[in-house]
């Protein structure tokens, strides 16, 4: 692998997953994960490929094993624990975002409380928003029921491009 591609990989991961909040470090490792032979590594291996100190990289891997996009496993014969992306990790991410939208669903009820007696057009803004979350509600689950119905088919037409 070529070790300078690798690490603007790990940099643009971090900047990628920035923009979803999470913690710049954090990102590294996820980073360094997705694209790690064989797909796991411990925290030493973590640090050296991050270019973080290991306190650094405890840190961000508990973070992401609270967010549920890793896992920690032990290996037969080694006393050291390594750190791999989670099978599904981001299906399980995108499907806690329903708790998320319905978060975001009662602030605007609240807001909506807020405003009663006041004129429509003081709540359109709240209206607009509830609109488009009551629109993502509705359409969450259908999207991963045809994502399980169709994963292993569009996992087999990308392995099929890669040969």
């Amino acid at each position: 692998m070529d070790r300078e591609a690798y690490k603007r990989f790990i940099e643009q991961a971090a900047d990628v997953l920035d923009e979803d909040e999470l913690p710049h470090m954090a990102g590294r490792v996820v980073g360094a994960l997705l694209v790690c032979v064989p797909p796991h590594m411990s925290l030493d291996q973590l640090a050296e490929d991050v270019q973080a100190s290991k306190g650094a990289i405890s840190m961000a891997t508990q973070l992401l094993l609270r967010l549920g996009f890793l896992e920690r496993i032990s290996l037969p014969g080694e006393r050291r624990h390594y750190y791999a992306l989670r099978p599904n990790f981001l299906e399980d991410v995108m499907s806690e975002r329903t708790e998320h939208i319905l978060r975001h669903r009662q602030l605007f009820e609240a807001g909506m409380q807020l405003l009663r007696g006041e004129p429509l057009e003081a709540k359109t803004r709240l209206i607009e928003l509830q609109a488009y979350l009551d629109f993502f509600a509705d359409e969450i689950p259908g999207l991963s029921e045809r994502w399980r119905s169709r994963r292993d088919e569009l996992i087999r037409r990308r392995m099929e491009g890669m040969t």
